[in-house]
């Protein structure tokens, strides 16, 4: 019963769209320790290599792109939030919301990941 309330009251909480999302994790980031940051900035680099291997090849359109997911306490995605319409900001979301954090996170946790690689 209680899980059930929580849940529902998470979900009646949830931010509307991509800006909403994005200022929950930008404040989440804000206030972490040093060594949660250091665990954030690794977790998200292993699942981003992964997923620009999967997702990245000749001739895509590297426009900038930004995504923003709610974890789970046990690391997996509940939900994603993407700012940008190519190809591959599409097959990174579709992987980041496939994906799990190594690790336990405080629920929800918003967090985002912001990419700029147009010229390269």
């Amino acid at each position: 019963m209680i899980p059930a309330l929580l849940l529902a009251l998470q979900l009646a909480a949830a931010p509307s769209g991509f800006s909403e999302a994005k200022a929950l994790a930008d404040a989440n980031e804000a206030a972490l320790s040093s060594e949660m940051m250091s665990r954030l900035m690794a977790a998200q680099g292993e699942l981003l290599g992964e997923a620009v291997g999967k997702c990245a090849g000749p001739g895509m359109d590297f426009s900038p792109l930004a995504i923003v997911f709610v974890l789970n306490e046990d690391g997996s995605v509940a939900r994603t939030w993407r700012q940008g319409d190519t190809p591959l900001a599409t097959c990174l979301e579709r992987e980041f919301a496939a994906a799990t954090f190594s690790g336990r996170w405080p629920a929800p946790f918003y967090t985002s990941i912001e990419l700029s690689l147009a010229g390269h």
